[in-house]
C-alpha cells in the first residue's frame, strides 16, 4: 500500500508528481486543521455569547478591510518570485523580497497608526448595533485587532513565498499549529476567566503571532534561507515593478473583500448580531469544502506560471480536466453535508445556536459557486490574465452590494444569501471557463488575451 502511493505520487512529470505530494501533504494537515476550527466555533460561543460572538466576527470582518493597503504586493511578489526562481536569478528574487518586507513595513505602519487613532473616536456600538453596555469593551477590542492583524499583515508574507517555490504544504503545517495552539489557548480562557470580547482578541491574535514568527524563524534559516530579506537588498526603485505587477491582483482583492467581508456588517446593521452568528455557524461548516478545494488548487497557481513560462499547454489541458473533476465531487459531497446538517449541528453546537436548512443550502450554493470562479480565478493568475477577470468581478460587486442590502432588508438571511449566489451565477460563473480554455488552447486574442 505504502509503495503503490508513493509510486503515484512520483507518478508524471516533475511538476505533476510536486503538485501531488504537496496536495497528499496538505490534506493531512488540513484534515486537522479542519477538526479544529469546527472545535473553535463552539467553544467561542460557549466562552463569550451568542450574541458577542457575532459581534467578534463583524469586528474581524471589518478590520480585514485594511488588507486593501497591501497594494497587489503580496501577489505581485509571488509572480515576480516565480520568474526570478525560474530563470535561476536568485539574487534578484532576494532583492524582490527584502523590498516587498521594506515597503509593506512602512504602510502597515502608517496605517496601524491612523487605524488605532481613530478607533477612539468612533462609536463601535452605533456601528455594530451593539449594547451600549459594551462600549469601552468594543473599543480596546478593536484596537487589539487591528494590532495584531497588522502585525500578522507584515510577517504573512512568507506563506506568499512558501507558495512561489510551490511549497504550500510547509505553509500548512503552520496553520495546522495555530489551529492546535488555539483550540489548548481557548480551553484555558474557559476554564479560568469570564467571557471577554479582550481576552478572546488577546488569545486569537497572540496565539496567531506566536506561531507565525516561529515560521519566519524557521522559514528563514532553512528552506528560504538563500531569500531571507536584509535591509542592504532592498532596492525601493523596484518597488514599481513588483506594484505594477500586483496592482490588478490589489484591485481584485478590494473587490473580493467588498464582496465577502460586507456581509457581516450588513446582516448586523439590517438584523443583529445574533443572526450574524447563525450565518457563519452555516458559514464554517459549508466552509469544509472550500478548505478541502483551497488543498487542491494551492499548487497550481505557480504550477501554471510555470508552465506557461515553458510552453507546457498539453499539460495544463489535462490538469484542467481533472480540476473540474474534483469540482464535480464537491458539490456532490457538500448535498450530503446539507442533508445531514441538522444532526451535525446538534452535536456540533448542543443547542447553542439555531441554523435553519434552507440557510445552510443557500450557503452551500455560495461556496460551490465560489469554488467554481476560485478555479478559474487561480489558473488565470498563473497566466497573470486577470483584466477581464477584473472587470467582471468589479460588475459583480456592483451588482452584488445593493441586491445584498435590499434582499437582507426585506428578506432577512435568505435574501442576502440569494443575491450572493445569483451575483457569481450572472457575472463570474461563465467567462473563467472560456478565457482559461482560449489560453490553454493559444486562440486567446483580445480582451480574452488580457
Amino acid at each position: 500500500m505504502i509503495k503503490k502511493t508513493l509510486s503515484y505520487l512520483n507518478k508524471g512529470n516533475r511538476r505533476s508528481a510536486r503538485a501531488k505530494k504537496n496536495i497528499a501533504a496538505m490534506f493531512a494537515l488540513k484534515g486537522v486543521s479542519i477538526l479544529c476550527q469546527l472545535a473553535v466555533v463552539p467553544m467561542t460561543i460557549n466562552y463569550v455569547s451568542k450574541y458577542e460572538y457575532g459581534i467578534w466576527i463583524t469586528i474581524s470582518s471589518l478590520v480585514a478591510w485594511l488588507s486593501f493597503f497591501d497594494l497587489g504586493i503580496g501577489n505581485g511578489l509571488r509572480n515576480k518570485m516565480i520568474e526570478a526562481v525560474e530563470t535561476g536569478k536568485h539574487r534578484l528574487a532576494k532583492v524582490y523580497v527584502s523590498t516587498s518586507y521594506a515597503i509593506i513595513s512602512i504602510i502597515v505602519a502608517c496605517v496601524w497608526a491612523v487605524s488605532v487613532s481613530a478607533s477612539f473616536f468612533i462609536d463601535w456600538c452605533e456601528v455594530l448595533n451593539a449594547r451600549a453596555g459594551l462600549r469601552q469593551e468594543l473599543v480596546w477590542t478593536v484596537v487589539i485587532v487591528v494590532t495584531n492583524f497588522s502585525l500578522l499583515f507584515v510577517l504573512g508574507l512568507n506563506r506568499t513565498l512558501l507558495n512561489a517555490v510551490q511549497k504550500p504544504a510547509v505553509a500548512s503545517v503552520f496553520d495546522t499549529m495555530t489551529q492546535l495552539l488555539l483550540c489548548v489557548v481557548l480551553l484555558v480562557l474557559i476554564n479560568t476567566t469570564s467571557g471577554s470580547l479582550i481576552n478572546l482578541a488577546l488569545a486569537m491574535g497572540g496565539t496567531s503571532m506566536l506561531v507565525l514568527v516561529a515560521s519566519n524563524i524557521w522559514t528563514f534559516t532553512g528552506v528560504l534561507k538563500r531569500y531571507r530579506p536584509s535591509v542592504w537588498s532592498v532596492r525601493f526603485r523596484l518597488g514599481r515593478g513588483i506594484m505594477s505587477t500586483g496592482l490588478a491582483f490589489f484591485l481584485l482583492q478590494i473587490i473580493a473583500i467588498a464582496f465577502y467581508e460586507t456581509n457581516n456588517l450588513i446582516i448586523t446593521h439590517f438584523i443583529g448580531p445574533d443572526e450574524v452568528t447563525v450565518y457563519n455557524v452555516a458559514y464554517k461548516y459549508m466552509q469544509v469544502l472550500m478548505m478541502v478545494f483551497t488543498i487542491l488548487i494551492a499548487p497550481f497557481w505557480s504550477a501554471f506560471a510555470e508552465a506557461n513560462i515553458n510552453g507546457d499547454f498539453v499539460w495544463m489541458r489535462s490538469t484542467v480536466k481533472t480540476l473540474v473533476r474534483f469540482v464535480a465531487v464537491l458539490g456532490l459531497l457538500g448535498l450530503a453535508m446539507v442533508a445531514v446538517s441538522p444532526l451535525f449541528y446538534r452535536v456540533w453546537l448542543q443547542g447553542q445556536v439555531e441554523v435553519p436548512i434552507l440557510i445552510t443550502l443557500l450557503v452551500f450554493l455560495f461556496h460551490i459557486a465560489n469554488i467554481w470562479s476560485t478555479l478559474w480565478t487561480q489558473l488565470l493568475c498563473g497566466f497573470g490574465k486577470i483584466r477581464l477577470q477584473m472587470l467582471m468581478s468589479t460588475l459583480c460587486c456592483l451588482f452584488y452590494l445593493p441586491a445584498a442590502i435590499f434582499g437582507c432588508r426585506y428578506f432577512g438571511l435568505a435574501g442576502l444569501l440569494c443575491a450572493s449566489v445569483l451575483s457569481f451565477a450572472v457575472f463570474t460563473s461563465w467567462f473563467g471557463v472560456m478565457q482559461v480554455h482560449k489560453l490553454i488552447n493559444r486562440t486567446a486574442k483580445g480582451i480574452w488575451n488580457k
